[in-house]
């Protein structure tokens, strides 16, 4: 494991002494264990007699690593702080990090969380992997009708398009997969990010940097003057940032960004809460996507089981099975092998517009949309556990149930 940044390599050189071999070697060993696991995140947690643990972020859910003994958790703490450039004598306020490592050839960025907790610190890494494939469209978990009406907006000369979900749902691998879609070669296209997941070729790609002053809304405005056809905003956090994505639309430009919320009707409430007025959102917005990523049942050990009598009726048509999860060397006894989206894809219409416009409730909105054929996150929800992809008990878990 090669170290990239010469800030941390002078600092491990001179703390060298402070870091026994064994302790470095346990750290790059959970990192090659964790990036040979396909992981998103390495937690590393303390208990209560000193001792600690790690924990794996896989497909979404944590899976146990290995036991740290007394002797090594404070150690393996501090060496993954050196190796982020954090203050190693600092243990009573949260911070944050970064460095990078080369594993079998591929570049892995980690991002270090610490935080104190009663116990002592927590770090969580997230580890950004520059070699993963990103994935087209046609692979994301959209249905037909969906993937269309979303392409007619993502290939639009202007529009403002708006990825919605909790953290860690996809958001960002939706809008690269989009921009991947376009002609870079002729178009001016620019990112926003924090952090930049995945590097883009034609693609201008900015890192947002608060302590220096760079932040979401400087950044975009700088990249205004720049004569941009396309912008991507990692993610919309403030009005100000909000403003200038709209503002950008409305200008001619086609612009992508993302927001925390629950379901599409949802996601013009959270864009109205950030101060967007109703007037100019209805006239900017082309469309909005809700999202989550689910796990995808092991096609080598899904069983097949009796539908319960009470939410047969739920489905149109009813079914009377279903496929659930079992067990096997497939899918490391987790009875689920990857993931993938459930959609929602609301095409804004002259309809949807005069709703939005006029200031309609999110539960309205969401009817207005199902009389002209939209399709539901629920209902696509539905839609995946009929074809077996998934299972009931993964959508209740990630996405929740509709049955009120």
């Amino acid at each position: 494991m090669a170290l990239l940044r010469p800030s941390v390599l002078a600092a491990e050189a001179s703390a060298s002494s402070e870091v026994p071999a064994p302790v470095a070697r346990a750290v790059d060993a959970s990192l090659r264990r964790a990036i040979a696991a396909r992981a998103s995140d390495l937690h590393v947690e303390p208990a209560t007699d000193g001792a600690g643990r790690t924990r794996l972020r896989i497909d979404g859910l944590l899976r146990p690593g290995e036991p740290l003994g007394r002797d090594l958790f404070a150690p393996f703490v501090s060496r993954i702080k050196l190796l982020a450039g954090l203050d190693i004598s600092n243990r009573r306020l949260p911070q944050d990090g970064r460095y990078s490592v080369v594993v079998d050839g591929r570049r892995v960025d980690a991002r270090v969380s610490s935080i104190p907790t009663i116990d002592g610190e927590k770090l969580v890494i997230r580890l950004l992997d520059h070699h993963v494939t990103l994935p087209q469209l046609d692979a994301l978990g959209m249905d037909t009708d969906a993937i269309a009406s979303y392409r007619r907006v993502a290939h639009a000369p202007w529009g403002f398009v708006v990825v919605s979900g909790p953290t860690g749902s996809g958001k960002t691998t939706t809008l690269y997969a989009s921009i991947a879609e376009l002609d870079r070669s002729s178009r001016n296209v620019c990112t926003v990010e924090d952090p930049i997941e995945n590097r883009m070729a034609e693609t201008s790609q900015l890192q947002v940097n608060v302590r220096a002053g760079l932040t979401f809304p400087v950044a975009l405005r700088s990249f205004v003057r720049q004569d941009p056809d396309v912008i991507m905003i990692g993610e919309m956090r403030d009005s100000e940032t909000a403003a200038v994505g709209v503002s950008a639309a409305l200008a001619g430009q086609t612009v992508f960004a993302t927001v925390h919320s629950n379901d599409a009707p949802r996601t013009i409430d959270r864009l109205i809460e950030l101060g967007v007025e109703r007037h100019s959102l209805a006239a900017a917005l082309t469309a909005v996507v809700a999202q989550r990523l689910v796990r995808k049942l092991c096609t080598a050990c899904r069983e097949s089981e009796p539908v319960p009598a009470h939410l047969r009726s739920t489905f149109s048509p009813a079914i009377a099975k279903w496929f659930v999860a079992s067990a096997c060397h497939v899918c490391d006894g987790t009875g689920y092998s990857g993931r993938t989206g459930v959609f929602e894809v609301l095409e804004v219409d002259d309809a949807i517009r005069e709703s939005i416009a006029s200031g309609v409730s999110s539960a309205t909105l969401a009817h207005i949309a199902a009389e002209r054929g939209h399709r539901s996150l629920y209902a696509d929800a539905a839609a995946k556990i009929v074809a077996g992809t998934t299972s009931f008990t993964e959508i209740e878990r990630v996405v929740g149930w509709w049955v009120r």
